[in-house]
């Protein structure tokens, strides 16, 4: 498994509000890239088209409150994946927050995608910062 960590950032929200809203996968959409489309999803589950690669599906595999969600690759995807958002309180008024997404790929694959996946990473915590700015 390749291993793509995000950088951790300060959320200014408590972590019931993060836990809450990254919890409904309905909205996971305000994070990403205009890329994606085909864009379906309830509360435990998404799946949509990154333009020009693929077909992904993903289900919330556990929620853990005030620490982790954690997410995994469902039914028929290109890869297989793990999603773990990580956070814990930093004080009453702001949360610490990173991503780490393992997925399964062989040398050549890690060598082309490694770039696009981490900038993917870094790219969700950002706009998660953004909207508790």
């Amino acid at each position: 498994m390749a291993k793509f960590e995000s950088n951790q950032t300060i959320l200014n929200t408590d972590c019931e509000n993060v836990f809450n809203f990254l919890g409904d996968f309905r909205n996971f959409e305000e994070l990403l890239p205009e890329k994606v489309k085909n864009w379906s999803a309830d509360e435990e589950s998404c799946k949509f088209t990154i333009e020009g690669l693929a077909d992904l599906a993903m289900r919330i595999d556990g929620k853990y409150p005030h620490n982790n969600i954690h997410i995994v690759s469902d039914g028929k995807n290109p890869v297989n994946f793990k999603l773990d958002y990580y956070f814990r309180k930093e004080d009453e008024n702001s949360c610490r927050f990173s991503i780490v997404f393992d997925v399964e790929l062989n040398p050549f694959q890690k060598m082309v995608a490694s770039n696009a996946l981490q900038n993917f990473v870094n790219m969700l915590a950002d706009k998660l910062r953004e909207r508790y700015a």
